[in-house]
């Protein structure tokens, strides 16, 4: 399955040495992701990194109808992808981008397009966490979910103190 996505078996070798075994056991109800992405390719490539990076649970909900479902769903990293939107409105990306922004202990990464300025600065503008310039390869994307993975884990710990 991981190769039918874009990920190498090569990649999946080197990616799983970075991290101690530790590291990348998945702790049940802990991490949830939220991918928003028009682009089936994408999605399913985010989804197995988060399992590599050790995340509990990601959402990649594939229509309008889907992400209704799961827009009330508590995610510490939602990746909103504005250049290849989910169904026929920017629009819906774009609401869900704005929600999870507002919300406190919840990263956003902002996926548009590698010309666009305007994109960008909305990002920013909005309190992104990241934005991405086009798809990133696989390594950028495993570094990605372990830092973001690393900043949910010590607001979890920050939680109890």
């Amino acid at each position: 399955m991981v190769v039918a996505v874009g990920i190498t078996s090569e990649e999946v070798r080197s990616l799983a040495g970075q991290a101690p075994a530790s590291r990348m056991a998945r702790a049940p109800g802990l991490l949830k992701c939220l991918v928003v992405s028009g682009n089936d390719g994408f999605r399913n490539r985010l989804d197995a990194i988060s399992e590599l990076s050790g995340w509990s649970a990601c959402e990649t909900p594939a229509d309008a109808a889907e992400l209704r479902s799961v827009v009330d769903g508590d995610y510490q990293l939602v990746i909103a992808d504005i250049a290849q939107p989910l169904g026929d409105r920017v629009s819906d990306t774009v609401e869900i981008a704005e929600e999870y922004a507002s919300r406190p202990g919840t990263l956003l990464v902002v996926c548009g397009s590698e010309d666009s300025v305007d994109e960008e600065m909305w990002a920013r503008q909005l309190g992104a966490w990241v934005y991405l310039p086009g798809v990133s390869g696989a390594d950028a994307l495993m570094s990605l979910f372990a830092e973001a993975r690393r900043v949910g884990e010590r607001r979890g710990a920050w939680q109890f103190v």
